[in-house]
């Protein structure tokens, strides 16, 4: 019988083709030169979708710690033993991304020169190997007599067999002048592979196509898994990594409030337009209207919240967290005012408390001048 392996971890657009390896061709052949267009569409609709449903305000680039805080203190680390399956796998592709981390630009890491300040180790678990059986039948074109011209259709069955490994990887970051564990973290990862043949051809009757017997699944000793899915599965647990032992940048941003809590903000017109303003992208012109509008208005929540908008945009996080607990303070004591109108006060007071956490973490961490 005919048959196609189709790897589902580098090829993850492809896993609804089924068949043989001439119809995978078939299939492969329109995805790559007719389907690119429609995709290109769908992704422009989509992004035109997200864009539209955002609450309008200023995107700023902004340095974020990483998940496991601790981690910032060990600017030069070196990557130990793991153990488990395809544990090479997951040292050589935990030190080229060590090897390969930036911040604004900069590598993060610094070359140690044999002098470590810190080490990570750790293991490969495999959790799970399963298999999955499904039949399938379709209406497919078995003799042609030209390029365009069928001469004969049939309905083909074909069984198609998925395999599917998960894994945990652990590490530990070990702190080598005191000989402590700084951290554990554990990330999983996963990968899978799709074989069809065909199994049978029946003459075109106008029998359904589609599902005709259920799947069947296995459940195998996880370490007896194909070594080759086991290291892909460890490649995309490695890759978790990123975020738990390095900061990063991240583009953030400073909602605003497109309505007003107070009937001063609510009835002034110049509210709607620096909405207006900042739903265009003319960052200096909404700004220079809340502004003038905290002149006219300095117990106004959503005005006085703007306004902080604007100082976290520009990088002034003291002067937005002092605004927004201001705007959070007046939002508290307006009666009957729903939670819901004054939720974005509180969820950028807390944004903001955050990254000035990240940048004093973060300044900490760099070397001082002239060390």
């Amino acid at each position: 019988m005919p048959a196609s392996t189709i790897d589902l971890a580098a090829a993850p657009g492809l896993w609804f083709i089924r068949g043989s390896a001439r119809f995978t061709r078939v299939k492969s052949d329109q995805i790559e030169n007719g389907d690119n267009s429609m995709r290109y569409f769908f992704f422009l609709t989509a992004t035109a979708l997200l864009a539209a449903c955002q609450t309008p305000g200023y995107d700023y680039e902004a340095r974020i710690a990483p998940n496991f805080p601790q981690a910032a203190e060990y600017r030069a680390p070196d990557v130990g033993r793991f153990r488990g399956p395809a544990s090479d796998v997951a040292e050589g592709d935990l030190a080229a991304m060590i090897a390969e981390i930036r911040l604004d630009g900069r590598p993060w890491f610094i070359v140690s020169q044999g002098q470590p300040d810190s080490v990570y180790e750790g293991r490969v678990d495999i959790d799970a190997w399963d298999e999955e059986v499904r039949y399938e039948r379709e209406r497919r074109c078995v003799k042609h007599d030209g390029v365009f011209d069928c001469n004969r259709h049939a309905l083909v069955e074909t069984e198609c067999t998925t395999e599917s490994v998960a894994v945990t990887v652990t590490t530990t970051l070990i702190d080598l002048a005191s000989n402590r564990d700084v951290f554990t973290a554990a990330q999983p990862g996963g990968s899978a592979r799709e074989t069809c043949i065909d199994i049978a051809e029946y003459p075109d009757d106008g029998r359904s196509e589609g599902v005709y017997r259920d799947p069947r699944q296995s459940n195998y000793n996880p370490y007896n898994a194909p070594i080759g899915m086991v290291q892909d599965a460890v490649v995309e647990a490695v890759r978790r990594f990123r975020y738990d032992i390095a900061p990063y940048n991240k583009t953030v941003r400073a909602e605003i409030m497109t309505e007003g809590l107070i009937p001063e903000e609510q009835n002034d017109t110049r509210f709607a337009l620096a909405v207006d303003a900042t739903k265009g992208g003319n960052f200096t012109g909404a700004c220079a209207q809340w502004d003038e509008l905290g002149r006219a208005y300095p117990r106004a929540p959503a005005v006085l919240h703007n306004l902080g908008a604007c100082a976290e945009a520009r990088g002034d996080m003291e002067t937005a967290q002092l605004r927004y607990a201001r705007a959070a303070d007046l939002a508290s004591g307006i009666p009957l005012l729903k939670d819901k109108k004054a939720r974005p006060i509180f969820d950028a007071l807390e944004r903001v408390s955050g990254r000035r956490y990240d940048e004093m973490l973060l300044d900490g961490s760099l070397p001082k001048s002239g060390s």
